[in-house]
């Protein structure tokens, strides 16, 4: 009977490996590329980073956008928020005609994953769920009348519970999140996961559109720089069997992989050690793999480090590259 078992194993997998990796797909004729930009992020890289987000619209001119409300940004204080900031992006997006997708919540895109102010930082944990509720809600409404806001990112890979500085993880309290979302506005939700260790099925359940991380070469302290050993066609094919099961509407990539993988921080590691994860090479080979895939909608991961690069360290190769994909007719 074990042994049965196991040969029933060894086919599953051969199956779907097979399944995953035999074959290309074409390319999708019509790719919307974005960005993620976070301000703090800019910051920590020692840019001002109103500088660097105009220097993404007007220079790069970028398309598509995906912008986070930071919690322990706009709330440092209970009960008085201040979206001073987020206005101001999303009033130049919008003088641009960019399309955007806001993230919501606790947690989203940047370290630490979950930007939770001082204050909230101590409430027991029903009280804090309650306070971020509130802070959803609020957003929502300040920003449901935006035309250019096409879809509503509720949480950012949710269910990676081992990364980040984040709470317990409560199904009850996402999917409360979910439908408060869902009664206030009718456009799609997103909810994202790590492309490369999860089923996705658990983040996707609730999805109107579902996202995954796209990332080709990091670090491991054991086994050093490592490319992930995945074909292009993975993440379709992956996707188009969990739509059976969850019945999400569409996929995208929310976050490839277009900055370096930081031993220290990427403005304290050297220049060659960042190229040992994403050179100026490797930035074209990850955009052809992500073309490749087969989606039609790519979130890049990294537009302040190109500018860092350009501006702080001489080095304008990534920003250059960057610039030619929206270039493109």
């Amino acid at each position: 009977m074990i042994k049965k078992i196991l040969l029933v194993i060894v086919f599953l997998i051969i199956t779907l490996g097979a399944y995953f990796s035999i074959g290309s797909i074409k390319p999708a004729e019509n790719i919307a590329w974005g960005i993620s930009f976070s301000p703090r992020y800019a910051e920590s890289l020692g840019l001002d980073w109103q500088e660097t987000y105009l220097a993404i619209l007007n220079d790069l001119k970028v398309t598509h956008l995906r912008l986070s409300s930071y919690w322990n940004d706009v709330e440092k204080v209970p009960a008085q928020r201040d979206y001073s900031e987020l206005d101001f992006m999303i009033e130049e997006a919008q003088k641009r005609g960019q399309q955007i997708i806001l993230s919501l919540g606790r947690r989203q895109p940047r370290w630490p994953e979950c930007h939770i102010p001082e204050w909230a930082a101590g409430l027991e944990l029903a009280d804090q769920n309650v306070a971020v509720l509130n802070f959803v809600e609020e957003t929502v409404e300040r920003y449901k009348d935006v035309e250019n806001i096409t879809m509503w990112q509720v949480e950012n890979e949710y269910y990676i519970t081992w990364f980040g500085k984040c709470p317990t993880y409560e199904r009850e309290f996402f999917d409360a999140e979910l439908a408060l979302v869902r009664s206030l506005d009718d456009r799609p939700i997103l909810t994202t996961d790590s492309g490369e260790l999860s089923t996705w099925i658990r983040a996707s359940k609730s999805a109107d559109v579902f996202g995954s991380t796209m990332y080709r070469k990091i670090h491991n302290a054991i086994l050093g720089y490592f490319d992930y050993p995945i074909p292009p066609e993975y993440y379709k094919r992956h996707g188009d069997l969990v739509k059976l099961i969850t019945g999400f509407d569409r996929q995208i990539v929310a976050e490839l992989q277009m900055e370096p993988w930081a031993e220290k921080g990427l403005q304290n590691d050297s220049t060659e050690t960042n190229f040992q994860s994403l050179s100026p090479e490797q930035f074209d080979k990850n955009f052809d793999y992500a073309r490749r895939s087969g989606m039609d909608e790519i979130y890049m991961w990294g537009a302040e480090w190109w500018y860092y690069m350009r501006q702080t360290r001489g080095i304008p190769d990534f920003w250059d590259k960057a610039k030619l994909i929206w270039e493109k007719p």
